[in-house]
Protein backbone atom coordinates (compact mmCIF):
# COMPACT_ATOMS: atom_id res chain seq x y z
CA UNK A 1 0.00 0.00 0.00
CA UNK A 2 2.68 2.41 0.72
CA UNK A 3 4.34 1.82 -2.15
CA UNK A 4 1.39 2.10 -4.68
CA UNK A 5 1.06 5.53 -2.57
CA UNK A 6 5.03 6.58 -3.15
CA UNK A 7 4.80 5.69 -6.73
CA UNK A 8 1.20 7.52 -7.23
CA UNK A 9 2.96 10.54 -5.68
CA UNK A 10 5.98 10.43 -7.75
CA UNK A 11 4.03 10.31 -10.80
CA UNK A 12 1.83 13.52 -9.73
CA UNK A 13 5.62 14.89 -9.36
CA UNK A 14 6.48 14.13 -12.65
CA UNK A 15 3.57 15.43 -14.11
CA UNK A 16 3.79 18.42 -12.45
CA UNK A 17 7.14 19.02 -13.83
CA UNK A 18 6.89 18.31 -17.29
CA UNK A 19 3.24 20.69 -17.07
CA UNK A 20 5.48 23.42 -15.68
CA UNK A 21 8.13 22.44 -18.59
CA UNK A 22 5.33 22.67 -21.08
CA UNK A 23 4.57 26.13 -20.03
CA UNK A 24 7.99 27.62 -20.03
CA UNK A 25 8.19 26.77 -23.67
CA UNK A 26 4.74 28.24 -24.65
CA UNK A 27 5.82 31.25 -22.94
CA UNK A 28 9.66 31.13 -24.96
CA UNK A 29 7.85 30.03 -28.52
CA UNK A 30 4.88 32.92 -27.58
CA UNK A 31 7.30 35.82 -27.16
CA UNK A 32 5.45 38.56 -28.76
CA UNK A 33 7.26 39.83 -32.43
CA UNK A 34 6.64 43.61 -32.89
CA UNK A 35 8.03 46.12 -35.88
CA UNK A 36 10.84 48.36 -34.67
CA UNK A 37 8.89 51.54 -35.62
CA UNK A 38 6.19 50.47 -33.52
CA UNK A 39 6.67 52.34 -30.43
CA UNK A 40 3.47 52.72 -28.72
CA UNK A 41 3.26 48.86 -28.91
CA UNK A 42 6.44 48.57 -27.77
CA UNK A 43 5.92 50.94 -24.41
CA UNK A 44 3.00 48.75 -23.82
CA UNK A 45 5.91 46.32 -23.60
CA UNK A 46 8.23 47.25 -20.87
CA UNK A 47 9.61 44.68 -18.53
CA UNK A 48 8.84 41.90 -20.91
CA UNK A 49 11.02 39.84 -23.21
CA UNK A 50 10.20 41.11 -26.86
CA UNK A 51 11.44 40.05 -30.19
CA UNK A 52 11.83 43.67 -32.14
CA UNK A 53 12.80 43.55 -36.02
CA UNK A 54 13.44 46.51 -38.16
CA UNK A 55 16.63 48.29 -40.12
CA UNK A 56 19.41 49.81 -37.90
CA UNK A 57 20.16 53.29 -38.72
CA UNK A 58 23.46 54.13 -36.69
CA UNK A 59 25.68 52.05 -33.96
CA UNK A 60 27.59 53.14 -31.59
CA UNK A 61 30.56 52.32 -28.90
CA UNK A 62 31.44 53.12 -25.14
CA UNK A 63 34.27 53.85 -23.69
CA UNK A 64 33.39 51.18 -21.16
CA UNK A 65 32.98 48.84 -23.66
CA UNK A 66 28.98 49.00 -24.23
CA UNK A 67 28.13 48.64 -27.70
CA UNK A 68 24.47 50.24 -29.18
CA UNK A 69 22.70 49.33 -32.16
CA UNK A 70 19.98 52.57 -33.04
CA UNK A 71 17.16 51.74 -35.26
CA UNK A 72 15.17 53.60 -37.73
CA UNK A 73 13.52 56.87 -35.85
CA UNK A 74 16.42 56.13 -33.24
CA UNK A 75 13.10 55.79 -30.66
CA UNK A 76 14.34 52.12 -29.90
CA UNK A 77 18.05 51.13 -29.73
CA UNK A 78 19.74 47.70 -28.67
CA UNK A 79 21.98 47.60 -25.73
CA UNK A 80 24.88 45.34 -25.81
CA UNK A 81 26.96 44.96 -22.60
CA UNK A 82 30.86 44.65 -22.93
CA UNK A 83 30.07 40.91 -21.43
CA UNK A 84 27.68 40.52 -24.32
CA UNK A 85 29.92 42.14 -26.76
CA UNK A 86 32.81 39.40 -25.69
CA UNK A 87 30.62 36.55 -26.56
CA UNK A 88 31.04 37.60 -30.65
CA UNK A 89 33.97 35.83 -31.60
CA UNK A 90 32.95 36.47 -35.69
CA UNK A 91 32.98 40.64 -35.47
CA UNK A 92 31.34 42.71 -32.95
CA UNK A 93 27.57 43.95 -33.09
CA UNK A 94 28.48 47.28 -33.87
CA UNK A 95 30.35 46.31 -37.19
CA UNK A 96 28.09 43.01 -37.69
CA UNK A 97 24.86 44.79 -37.63
CA UNK A 98 25.58 48.11 -39.25
CA UNK A 99 23.14 49.32 -42.19
CA UNK A 100 21.56 45.62 -41.35
CA UNK A 101 17.61 44.19 -41.45
CA UNK A 102 17.98 42.49 -38.25
CA UNK A 103 16.09 40.45 -35.70
CA UNK A 104 16.51 40.74 -31.97
CA UNK A 105 15.33 39.19 -28.93
CA UNK A 106 15.75 40.62 -25.22
CA UNK A 107 14.24 42.12 -22.01
CA UNK A 108 12.28 45.59 -23.13
CA UNK A 109 13.21 48.60 -20.55
CA UNK A 110 13.00 51.94 -20.71
CA UNK A 111 16.60 54.03 -20.79
CA UNK A 112 15.99 58.19 -20.08
CA UNK A 113 12.84 58.03 -21.26
CA UNK A 114 13.76 56.08 -24.79
CA UNK A 115 13.02 52.16 -25.16
CA UNK A 116 16.08 49.37 -25.00
CA UNK A 117 16.21 46.32 -25.53
CA UNK A 118 19.15 44.23 -23.84
CA UNK A 119 21.17 41.85 -26.19
CA UNK A 120 22.77 38.81 -24.06
CA UNK A 121 23.82 36.69 -26.37
CA UNK A 122 24.86 36.34 -30.03
CA UNK A 123 21.81 33.47 -30.62
CA UNK A 124 19.55 36.07 -29.88
CA UNK A 125 20.13 38.43 -32.57
CA UNK A 126 20.30 37.47 -36.72
CA UNK A 127 20.26 39.39 -39.59
CA UNK A 128 16.91 39.10 -42.19
CA UNK A 129 17.57 38.00 -45.60
CA UNK A 130 16.21 40.34 -48.49
CA UNK A 131 12.66 40.78 -48.55
CA UNK A 132 11.26 38.17 -50.95
CA UNK A 133 10.52 39.49 -54.57
CA UNK A 134 12.79 43.09 -54.03
CA UNK A 135 14.57 43.59 -57.58
CA UNK A 136 18.18 43.39 -57.62
CA UNK A 137 19.88 46.91 -57.80
CA UNK A 138 20.49 47.96 -61.80
CA UNK A 139 24.01 47.42 -63.11
CA UNK A 140 25.11 49.42 -65.58
CA UNK A 141 28.45 48.97 -67.84
CA UNK A 142 30.62 52.10 -69.43
CA UNK A 143 31.11 52.23 -72.96
CA UNK A 144 35.09 52.32 -73.23
CA UNK A 145 35.41 55.44 -75.96
CA UNK A 146 39.42 56.54 -75.56
CA UNK A 147 42.09 55.85 -74.18
CA UNK A 148 40.94 56.83 -70.83
CA UNK A 149 37.32 58.19 -71.79
CA UNK A 150 34.52 56.30 -70.64
CA UNK A 151 30.35 56.95 -71.48
CA UNK A 152 27.27 55.82 -69.52
CA UNK A 153 23.86 55.09 -70.89
CA UNK A 154 22.68 58.10 -69.61
CA UNK A 155 25.75 59.81 -72.12
CA UNK A 156 27.48 61.14 -68.79
CA UNK A 157 31.34 61.30 -69.69
CA UNK A 158 33.92 60.24 -67.55
CA UNK A 159 37.17 61.37 -68.69
CA UNK A 160 40.73 62.98 -67.41
CA UNK A 161 41.76 62.83 -63.78
CA UNK A 162 42.07 64.05 -60.30
CA UNK A 163 45.01 65.80 -58.43
CA UNK A 164 45.94 62.42 -57.59
CA UNK A 165 46.43 60.93 -61.14
CA UNK A 166 43.19 58.81 -60.90
CA UNK A 167 41.41 58.85 -63.70
CA UNK A 168 37.74 59.57 -63.48
CA UNK A 169 36.43 56.07 -63.07
CA UNK A 170 38.98 55.00 -60.58
CA UNK A 171 38.34 58.08 -58.47
CA UNK A 172 34.25 56.75 -58.27
CA UNK A 173 35.56 53.56 -57.44
CA UNK A 174 37.04 54.64 -54.39
CA UNK A 175 33.59 55.85 -53.09
CA UNK A 176 32.39 51.57 -53.95
CA UNK A 177 34.37 51.05 -50.75
CA UNK A 178 34.90 52.18 -47.25
CA UNK A 179 38.22 54.60 -46.18
CA UNK A 180 37.86 53.74 -42.22
CA UNK A 181 41.10 55.55 -41.38
CA UNK A 182 40.09 58.56 -43.65
CA UNK A 183 39.91 62.02 -42.31
CA UNK A 184 36.90 62.87 -42.59
CA UNK A 185 33.66 61.51 -44.13
CA UNK A 186 33.70 59.45 -47.20
CA UNK A 187 30.82 58.17 -48.81
CA UNK A 188 30.36 54.67 -50.13
CA UNK A 189 27.73 53.75 -52.55
CA UNK A 190 26.33 50.07 -52.02
CA UNK A 191 26.38 47.59 -54.57
CA UNK A 192 29.77 47.71 -55.99
CA UNK A 193 31.22 49.55 -59.59
CA UNK A 194 28.40 48.62 -61.55
CA UNK A 195 25.73 49.65 -59.54
CA UNK A 196 27.02 53.06 -58.16
CA UNK A 197 27.15 54.38 -62.20
CA UNK A 198 23.76 53.16 -62.67
CA UNK A 199 22.55 54.92 -59.57
CA UNK A 200 24.83 57.85 -60.73
CA UNK A 201 22.73 57.90 -64.32
CA UNK A 202 19.28 57.79 -62.21
CA UNK A 203 20.60 60.72 -60.29
CA UNK A 204 21.42 62.43 -63.42
CA UNK A 205 18.01 61.83 -64.80
CA UNK A 206 16.05 62.85 -61.64
CA UNK A 207 17.93 66.07 -61.30
CA UNK A 208 16.71 66.53 -65.27
CA UNK A 209 13.46 65.70 -64.27
CA UNK A 210 13.00 67.50 -61.19
CA UNK A 211 14.42 70.51 -63.01
CA UNK A 212 17.02 71.01 -60.62
CA UNK A 213 19.27 74.06 -60.28
CA UNK A 214 22.92 73.25 -60.33
CA UNK A 215 25.23 75.09 -58.16
CA UNK A 216 27.61 76.76 -60.01
CA UNK A 217 31.40 77.74 -59.19
CA UNK A 218 32.97 78.90 -62.21
CA UNK A 219 33.91 75.72 -64.65
CA UNK A 220 32.50 73.28 -61.90
CA UNK A 221 28.84 72.89 -61.27
CA UNK A 222 26.74 70.39 -58.59
CA UNK A 223 23.47 68.51 -58.07
CA UNK A 224 22.70 67.39 -54.90
CA UNK A 225 19.90 64.63 -55.13
CA UNK A 226 17.52 63.16 -53.10
CA UNK A 227 17.08 59.77 -54.34
CA UNK A 228 13.95 58.97 -51.38
CA UNK A 229 15.88 55.21 -51.00
CA UNK A 230 19.39 54.17 -49.48
CA UNK A 231 21.93 54.41 -52.02
CA UNK A 232 25.09 53.62 -49.85
CA UNK A 233 26.57 55.44 -45.85
CA UNK A 234 28.50 57.09 -44.47
CA UNK A 235 32.33 55.37 -44.29
CA UNK A 236 36.05 57.48 -43.23
CA UNK A 237 36.79 58.19 -39.83
CA UNK A 238 33.81 60.52 -39.45
CA UNK A 239 31.32 57.67 -40.45
CA UNK A 240 33.12 55.44 -37.89
CA UNK A 241 32.31 57.74 -35.01
CA UNK A 242 28.57 58.07 -36.22
CA UNK A 243 28.10 54.08 -36.69
CA UNK A 244 27.99 54.22 -40.35
CA UNK A 245 24.40 55.76 -41.30
CA UNK A 246 22.75 55.23 -44.15
CA UNK A 247 22.63 57.66 -47.30
CA UNK A 248 20.40 58.58 -49.32
CA UNK A 249 21.33 61.51 -51.71
CA UNK A 250 23.60 61.38 -54.33
CA UNK A 251 26.51 64.45 -55.04
CA UNK A 252 27.53 64.92 -58.64
CA UNK A 253 30.10 67.87 -59.77
CA UNK A 254 30.31 67.73 -63.44
CA UNK A 255 31.98 70.65 -65.68
CA UNK A 256 29.62 73.64 -65.64
CA UNK A 257 27.20 72.88 -69.19
CA UNK A 258 28.89 69.56 -69.79
CA UNK A 259 28.15 66.21 -69.08
CA UNK A 260 31.51 65.24 -68.15
CA UNK A 261 31.39 64.12 -64.38
CA UNK A 262 34.91 65.40 -61.95
CA UNK A 263 32.83 62.88 -59.08
CA UNK A 264 30.00 61.75 -57.50
CA UNK A 265 28.84 60.04 -54.23
CA UNK A 266 26.81 59.24 -51.71
CA UNK A 267 25.80 61.94 -49.00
Amino acid sequence: MIRVRYTAVLSLVVLGLLAGNGIGREGEAGTKRVKATSTLELRELVGQEVTVYGSIESTGKSSSGHQFLNFLGKQLSVFCGKDAVEKFKDGKPAELYANKDIEVTGSLSLFNGKLQLKLTSPENIRILEETAGRSPPKKVELKQVGREAWLSPAGLRYQGHDPEGLNRVEHIERHTRDIPNRDGPHGVFDGGREVAFAVIDEAWHLAEKRKLRADVEGDRSSYLVRMNRRVGYLGGKTGQERGNPPLDRVFIVFETDTKNIVTAFPR
